[in-house]
């Protein structure tokens, strides 16, 4: 039965797979304090003032993010009655998969009985299991919310242009989608889709077409829809925040940014590690779908508009100041299902061997590596509790990691078997990739203290002051502890200074060594730890030190 659902349904099969081997991770992990957890204490402002359009965070407006994202946050509130954590990840997993079956209908649109189902599945599950596109397909960020529309207005031009379906629906849903990648994300939504579509068509020397999809009627239905957002900005958050909005999060974002300020050439560099395993196939693809091999074997019109979506994407996120890996999302879909469509007109080559036997290799020695670390640790349990990394003496771990080996040698056998069967060796370590991450979300309970902050806030007390020091983003606490917190950032000095005597304090284990003076403060005090964190009662006659 299950050979026949991959036959006949590989992409469902995939996406199967992808929902039963996340699911785990996507409900048991804890919000990370960097983005998600400001996203949560932004929704339950918003929620509590009755804001819609103009979003605050702790008070001071935050016009960084359109609302399209919040607004499917609260609605998550609104039905669960708190904050869900798998509902929420929903928002990032059900776009990825939409993703993934648009590129394949996109790719049969183009290719009609081209490719096999192994090769479908492969193409998926590269796509999947690719760098940063996995990490977004479980975490809450707006990014691959915004790649699925820009995915679906470049799947809607070109099934205008090559007179694929009713060119009315079409002519409304590419602006439509347009501005949804607008309203969730920002002004890389706008740009990515006509910018590709212009440098296809100038490419194609067909500039009259530019006004064709892009003419009266894809502009008027931006202006229009923009007008109206832009006017519900205005009457609730006034005119400070829409300038904020308009230009101070767009103009000096990309001109010159006052967040992850970054060079030109960044991401030549990063650009290899966020499409990891894969890179070597799908980078150099971008290139590759523009140049024929030999004369007469022309690049298909598919992999020239996927090529050059993802070298305009990548020159215009260049030119801009502000940089984040992240920010090369949109180029993720486009780059990975080009490789499918180069490997049959150019054929098997040396690259191609590489790109495939790298990853392999790799994911050996990454299995082996976790595997042996897991194993040492089982036998010599006060090693990770020495190194305050309790969770790696695990049984799970070292099954990841033994999976993950087995993955990378069967991938290498099929490489030898069937040199040309791309499919298998991808197939092979894309699926114990997700199967290890299955494995090791189980121990996520005991992870969760390391990369959020929910088990350090139920160790504070219900009532009284939080102070906190050398806390990353300290001040989305509120979430959990539901009142603000003091935070003295990285000044230890102040806090000395100030010597509270009630309350609790928290901060990181490491924050010790910096100060002997600290040492001495929290010395006789009332004492829990959590992951990297230690918890501070600070009532004076609190006095006997306990572990957690």
């Amino acid at each position: 039965m299950l050979k026949r659902l991959t036959e006949r349904h590989p992409v469902l099969t995939v996406i199967l797979l992808m929902l039963i081997t996340l699911s785990p991770m996507m409900a048991l992990r804890d919000y990370t304090p960097s983005n998600e957890l400001r996203y949560l204490s932004i929704v339950d402002e918003a929620l509590e003032d009755g804001h819609t359009l103009a979003f605050t965070n702790h008070g001071q407006d935050y016009a960084d993010k359109p609302p399209l994202y919040f607004w499917l946050m609260m609605v998550c509130k609104m039905l669960f009655g708190g904050h869900c954590m798998y509902a929420l990840s929903l928002l990032s997993f059900i776009p990825a998969c939409i993703i993934i079956a648009v590129m394949d209908k996109w790719l049969r649109s183009a290719f009609p009985e081209g490719y096999t189902s192994g090769q479908r599945a492969g193409a998926a599950l590269m796509l999947a299991t690719t760098g940063l596109f996995l990490g977004m397909t479980v975490f809450l960020r707006m990014d691959m919310l915004m790649c699925m529309w820009i995915v679906l207005a470049l799947w809607t031009f070109w099934k205008w242009d090559n007179g694929i379906g009713k060119e009315g629906s079409h002519r409304l849903l590419l602006p439509v989608y347009t501005f949804l990648a607008l309203f969730t994300k920002g002004p890389v939504g706008i740009l990515v889709p006509p910018v590709s579509i212009i440098v296809y068509l100038a490419a194609s020397r067909r500039w009259k077409d530019i006004g064709k999809y892009l003419g009266v009627v894809f502009w008027g239905i931006l202006a229009v829809l923009c007008a109206v957002w832009f006017t519900g900005v205005f009457l609730e958050g006034g005119a400070g925040y829409l300038k904020n909005l308009l230009f101070h999060q767009t103009v000096d974002r990309a001109v010159n940014s006052f967040h992850h300020k970054a060079p030109f050439w960044y991401y030549l560099g990063i650009i290899w590690a966020v499409m990891a395993p894969w890179c070597l196939a799908t980078v150099p693809s971008l290139v590759s779908g523009l140049l024929k091999k030999r004369e007469g074997d022309n690049p298909s019109e598919y992999e020239r508009l996927l090529a050059l979506t993802g070298i305009a994407g990548f020159v215009m996120l260049s030119c801009f100041s502000s940089k984040l890996a992240i920010y090369l999302a949109p180029i993720f879909p486009f780059a990975v299902y080009l490789w499918p469509a180069i490997v049959r007109r150019k054929g098997w080559n040396g690259w191609h061997s590489a790109a495939i036997t790298v990853p392999s290799a790799l994911a050996i020695v990454l299995g082996l590596v976790a595997a042996l670390v897991s194993f040492i640790c089982m036998i010599m349990p006060k090693l990770p509790d020495f190194v305050n990394f309790p969770f790696l003496k695990s049984p799970l771990i070292l099954s990841a990691g033994i999976l993950l080996a087995y993955g990378g040698i069967k991938a290498l056998l099929c490489r030898a078997k069937e040199r040309e069967a791309w499919e298998k060796p991808v197939i092979a370590v894309s699926t114990v990739i997700l199967l290890a991450i299955f494995l090791i979300s189980f121990k996520m309970p005991a992870i969760n203290d390391y990369i959020g902050y929910a088990g350090v806030c139920k160790l504070v007390p219900e009532e009284g002051t939080v102070y906190t020091l050398q806390v990353h983003r300290p001040e989305n606490m509120d979430v959990y502890l539901g009142r603000e917190v003091y935070d003295f950032g990285k000044d230890t000095e102040s806090l000395l200074f100030l010597a509270p005597e009630e309350g609790t304090l928290i901060m990181p284990l490491k924050a010790l060594g910096d100060s002997e003076r600290l040492g001495a403060f929290v010395e006789d005090l009332e004492v829990q730890y959590c992951g990297p964190y230690a918890v501070y009662q600070l009532a004076p006659h609190k006095r006997q030190r306990r572990s957690r």
